[in-house]
């Protein structure tokens, strides 16, 4: 079967117990650039000292000149695009520059001892053995980790970027899941659209097979789409761009066959036939999350040992008020439209979580006596905690809603979907901007989504820290209820 014309194909790949993901190898390349820095060192300066001058080896001298070597030479490679998945792959056509940016890491480490006046301290036949082991052990460096790379992604104990590929049949069929493997992808499930309607578009077959791919990528916990349509059907390009904004993956645009064609002629002079373009960045990069993530952790535990023996008396105040569970649970959108469960302190004598959920409104009857003080206080909120350190939410973000209004707001406000891009918060930049409680009328849901998608558009750390700030104030404001 010619998996290429299919207009679905759905894979989950299958890896070996333990397998290496293909983001770890710029550090692991890095590391050994390093160690074969190190090595060059102390190989230069034994072989010069023992068997040229008989002196006693410095071995911590050596140390020092390659660790100081291999930190300029990381440094120096990064932006020379030497830690790219397909430099580490095939290092061959980039060992040129590999060899100018040794020699360059080299002459700064000169100049370095220079400028501390302890130049005088290291031999320069020392230096110049360092040099030629250095230029001799980094390309033998480079082409074990080629050699390596290769061998893991043949046996699958390398797994690249999972990846949903949307595009032509005949560029689907010209580029093989062993191509993408080249530039560290892993296809995960792959659709191919029928083609172009009349007026150049997309017909509402691909329209779907768009909105199908989307639901793919949760499912399939893709970290990436990948487009392979020609260049020049650019409305066609457009449209499947538009939808998948709903979408909280990045979205890259790989080239088509012409082009790629065009490239592989240049592939001498080290031109990549197969670069990317990335048409919709993730809201928040790898390091962001990551900092996000730790101050959540911190933040929620934080919380948890502080507020404990108020949690533990408001849990003993509901069960002494009315029947029913503590905690009220109810199903909510995530990160990237995904479900989970969100815990609150049950206030209200419904636990309503299917179909149509009425809105808390003021003065509502379906709310009992403790829990219109804990409403007003937000202390209602505060198992949400758990909820962050489960990694469903963070403390700052877009106040998640019911499933229910969910569907509802999302088939009225064209950019509703957008604020899925990032989690939801326990707090957030609406409801400090006085944006909370009931929604009667649909212009002030826009407000709101308006207000979260400045959020996202705007993050930073110091945002985050300032609305944390507001809360404190705007708890005290009579708009909860």
């Amino acid at each position: 079967m010619n998996v290429a014309r299919e207009s679905v194909y759905l894979l989950r790949p299958a890896f070996p117990g333990f397998s290496l993901p293909s983001s770890a190898l710029p550090a692991i390349a890095a590391t050994v650039d390093m160690a074969m820095l190190l090595v060059a060192s102390l190989v230069g300066a034994t072989f010069y000292q023992l068997y040229l001058t008989n002196d006693d080896v410095t071995l911590d001298r050596a140390i020092a000149i390659g660790l100081m070597a291999g930190a300029l030479f990381v440094i120096l490679a990064r932006p020379q695009g030497l830690y790219r998945f397909r430099a580490l792959m095939a290092p061959v056509p980039r060992l040129p520059r590999v060899g100018v940016v040794t020699a360059v890491s080299l002459l700064a480490v000169i100049c370095i001892l220079f400028l501390l006046k302890v130049g005088s301290d290291y031999s320069r036949g020392v230096m110049m053995a360092f040099a030629v082991s250095a230029l001799a052990l980094i390309p033998v460096g480079r082409l074990t980790i080629g050699a390596a790379t290769r061998y893991g992604i043949r046996r699958g104990s390398i797994r690249g970027r999972a990846v949903v590929t949307i595009g032509d049949p005949a560029e689907m069929e010209r580029l093989s899941a062993a191509d993408l493997q080249q530039v560290g992808i892993t296809e995960v499930a792959r659709f191919t659209l029928i083609g172009p309607a009349l007026d150049g578009g997309l017909s509402e077959k691909d329209r779907d097979r768009v909105a199908q791919a989307v639901d793919a990528s949760r499912r399939m916990r893709a970290v990436e789409f990948a487009l392979i349509l020609p260049w020049s059907r650019d409305r066609e390009l457009s449209e499947v761009r538009s939808l998948l904004r709903v979408s909280a993956l990045p979205v890259r645009l790989y080239p088509d066959f012409r082009t790629r064609a065009l490239f592989h002629q240049e592939r001498e002079r080290g031109v990549d036939p197969y670069f990317s373009i990335k048409i919709q960045r993730e809201p928040l990069g790898p390091w962001e999350r990551l900092f996000k993530r730790a101050t959540d952790v911190v933040v929620a535990l934080s919380a948890l040992i502080a507020l404990t023996p108020l949690m533990v008396m408001t849990a003993c105040l509901i069960k002494l008020d009315s029947r029913g569970p503590v905690i009220f649970r109810q199903r909510r959108c995530g990160f990237d439209n995904r479900e989970f469960v969100m815990f609150k302190f049950r206030t209200m004598t419904v636990l309503e979580d299917d179909g149509r959920i009425v809105q808390a409104r003021r003065n509502d009857s379906r709310v009992t006596r403790v829990g219109r003080v804990l409403r007003r206080t937000s202390i209602d909120e505060l198992p949400q905690l758990f909820n962050v350190l489960r990694g469903e939410m963070s403390i700052v973000g877009p106040r998640p809603h019911a499933l229910a209004h969910d569907d509802e707001y999302k088939a009225s406000i064209s950019n509703y979907a957008l604020r899925h891009h990032v989690k939801p918060g326990l707090t957030g930049a609406a409801q400090v901007a006085g944006l909370r409680g009931e929604t009667r009328r649909l212009e002030q849901m826009e407000r709101r989504v308006e207000r979260d998608l400045w959020y996202i558009n705007n993050w930073s750390p110091a945002l985050d820290l300032r609305i944390l700030a507001q809360t404190c104030v705007a708890v005290l404001r009579d708009e909860a209820y």
